[in-house]
């Protein structure tokens, strides 16, 4: 029998490296409904998720690693919270729009972990500073590294989860379990020029879109509620049917009796 085909994109695969509320939808969903499938994406899908912590403008609003700099001119306010200015500077930078846009609330989310682990006695804003900095980098690498494709793969490790939103939002239950979820990543099969002259917010699910669905999937998970309104309208989309399914926050909810 044939395995069916599930093509995955940036919004599918974030929840599966770091958590998110969309973690245990994922999970239990690859697990669940798709446990004989084989799941693909596309290296441009890898491409930007990793740019989300490439901050190619080093300026204060821009790069939160710059923006903590800031921390050492603290030797002014000897009441200053070390801790508690780090999470004000690293929500002091861009803000609006979802993680691809490497907002303020994303990069405060990712490394509020980095800053609780700083050993409470260290009191000076240098040294703070640079364990800090250095903790940040050092994850941001291994984010990177979770999602580097050895020969063509990229195996994800369910307890090697990144912290993002807090643990709440996955069950004890789920992080016991010792499963690795297995993806494998296609060279892009076709240019980004074709849809440049669509609008920046859903030029790149089109593309992903149009790639996915010229691979035959059967199945494309998306974590994006917005997604089925930038899908590629071009002739050969459209003749070739396949579900998109939407991940929601439904699981999380429930966790937390919010519904």
């Amino acid at each position: 029998m044939t395995k069916s085909i599930i093509g995955l994109e940036s919004s599918s695969i974030m929840p599966l490296v770091a958590i998110t509320p969309l973690t245990q939808a994922c999970y239990e969903s690859i697990w669940d409904k798709f446990h004989n499938s084989m799941l693909l994406a596309h290296e441009d899908s890898i491409a930007e998720l990793k740019n989300i912590f490439n901050f190619k403008a080093n300026t204060f609003y821009s790069s939160p690693l710059k923006r903590l700099e800031k921390i050492k001119e603290l030797l002014l306010f000897n009441k200053a919270s070390l801790k508690g200015a780090a999470i004000k500077l690293l929500l002091d930078g861009q803000s609006g729009g979802w993680i691809g846009n490497k907002n303020s609330r994303v990069q405060t989310f990712f490394f509020s972990d980095v800053i609780d682990h700083i050993d409470n006695r260290i009191k000076d804003p240098r040294e703070f500073t640079e364990y800090l900095i250095n903790g940040m980098k050092g994850k941001i690498q291994t984010y990177n590294r979770m999602l580097t494709p050895v020969n063509g793969m990229i195996r994800i490790d369910l307890k090697q989860i990144l912290p993002y939103w807090g643990f709440h939002n996955v069950s004890p239950s789920l992080l016991s379990e010792n499963k690795k979820v297995q993806i494998a990543i296609l060279r892009n099969c076709e240019s980004f020029d074709m849809f440049k002259s669509e609008p920046t917010a859903t030029r790149r699910d089109s593309y992903h879109y149009h790639m996915l669905k010229k691979e035959k999937v059967s199945i494309i998970l998306v974590g994006d509620a917005n997604y089925k309104n930038n899908i590629c309208s071009c002739k050969k989309c459209l003749s070739y049917d396949c579900q998109v399914h939407v991940l929601t926050d439904s699981k999380r909810k429930a966790l937390l009796n919010l519904i």
